[in-house]
């Protein structure tokens, strides 16, 4: 997972990280790497996992 963002590593990624490629697409500043991309993906997911741990 290094190098530069391409729409193969978004369609290959889909299969591991649903909805990455949308959130790729919303976000206003663009990470340069796929590792990043990862990264920022994995924040928001544990993000709203902990929203709905609490309920």
């Amino acid at each position: 997972m290094v190098g530069r963002i391409t729409e193969k590593h978004l369609s290959e990624a889909e299969k591991t990280f649903p909805g990455i490629a949308e959130m790729y697409e919303a976000l206003p500043c663009k990470p340069t790497t796929f590792l990043q991309l990862v990264w920022i993906y994995e924040s928001v997911v544990a993000r709203s996992s902990a929203s709905f741990a609490v309920a």
